[in-house]
């Protein structure tokens, strides 16, 4: 890969990193439990309802997502890689009410499919959470969408805004998992 590339490469990819004052159990709890993923994932002011979550690679996890005086609007994860306690990796997009896939209802030129990327590592009772986001299969418009989502600070807000009330949520949690 050329020099080029590589800094090409950058620009289109996205990445949040936070630290989480709980163990890494418990952050992997969150992330693996149809009920704690219904209290943090998603944006803010929206309300998560799990339709099913086969946890698994090749399984999906298809949920709804209910903002007051709105309809729902669906998105899925299809699972391409889980090792406990390590890592994941799947692939997101909105969806249908049957969990096929949907165009995102703000835009035409959203990427169909977004391939995510977390890493869990632990220190003295803390976990850090890596999440790296890049389109797949995306057009050459869709990648320009999605940098431009990435320089204007939206990704940063959703997913900050779901890692906040993950924050929430694990202060709230118990160590019997």
């Amino acid at each position: 890969m050329h020099v080029k590339d590589k800094e090409t490469a950058a620009r289109q990819s996205f990445e949040i990193q936070r630290t989480f004052p709980a163990p890494l159990a418990r952050v992997w709890k969150a992330w693996s439990d149809p009920q704690q993923l219904t209290k943090w994932w998603g944006p803010k002011g929206c309300a998560i309802e799990v339709l099913s979550l086969d946890f698994r690679a090749g399984g999906f996890f298809h949920y709804a997502m209910n903002f007051a005086g709105a309809p729902p609007t669906w998105g899925r994860f299809n699972y391409r890689e889980i090792v406990p306690k390590r890592r994941l990796r799947w692939l997101n997009s909105f969806a249908n009410a049957q969990c096929g896939i949907a165009r995102a209802p703000f835009s035409e030129l959203c990427p169909l499919e977004i391939e995510n990327d977390v890493s869990f590592a632990t220190e003295a009772g803390q976990t850090t959470v890596t999440l790296h986001a890049d389109p797949f299969g995306a057009t050459p418009e869709e990648v320009e969408y999605f940098v431009g989502l990435c320089s204007s600070g939206s990704l940063t807000q959703g997913y900050g805004g779901s890692f906040d009330k993950l924050v929430d949520l694990l202060r709230s949690m118990t160590d019997r998992i």
